[in-house]
């Protein structure tokens, strides 16, 4: 899972909102098992935004990714389905209404 927001965008809830709208969709829709996600360590709002929608740091990848010419870590985050609580994020909104009542297989 990724996310980017121009700076304009920050600290309205957008990642928030629309990143548990993706989970929804991918352990209700998808029945998918787990989702992870990985953030630069010099973005720890994004890391923020991971952990409020209950994603553990699980490691860092030691200079995986050149960002303008900068080499950086990246931090990994998990999310199991089990440990998954949708209440507990707000629903992302108008587009609820594309994700089926019950899961479905691909």
């Amino acid at each position: 899972m990724g996310y980017v927001f121009d700076a304009a965008a920050w600290g309205d809830g957008y990642a928030i909102k629309t990143a548990h709208a993706v989970l929804r969709w991918a352990f209700v829709s998808l029945d998918l098992t787990r989702v992870q996600a990985e953030t630069d360590t010099r973005k720890v709002m994004s890391a923020r935004v991971l952990e409020k929608l209950g994603f553990v740091r699980e490691g860092t990848l030691r200079e995986d990714c050149v960002v303008n010419g900068d080499v950086s870590d990246s931090w990994v985050f998990g999310l199991l389905r089990r440990e998954w609580h949708p209440a507990a994020t707000p629903t992302a909104g108008p587009w609820d209404r594309y994700l089926p009542a019950t899961p479905c297989r691909i």
